[in-house]
């Protein structure tokens, strides 16, 4: 079983760790321990296929900009970027 505190804290770096904003140390780390931990790991895949889901939204058209730029904008607002 992994340290419920060690968790907290790789779940608490997980936008920035997908975000790449992580320093490289950090970046291997957080990527073990999710090689380890079912648990972080559903986090994981969530905020992974959340990013995936608003990076297609770029090829829905028009219709949908402007609930894409709000999206972008509250992603942007927790320091997070998308490419």
């Amino acid at each position: 079983m992994q340290n419920p505190e060690v968790c907290r804290e790789i779940v608490r770096q997980l936008w920035p760790y997908l975000d790449g904003a992580l320093p490289d140390e950090l970046q291997v780390s957080v990527s073990e321990h999710l090689s380890m931990c079912t648990n972080c790991r559903s986090h994981y895949d969530f905020q992974a296929a959340f990013l995936d889901a608003v990076r297609a939204s770029a090829n829905l058209g028009d219709q949908f900009e402007p609930l894409r730029a709000r999206v972008l904008a509250a992603l942007a607002a927790e320091g997070m970027s998308l490419p």
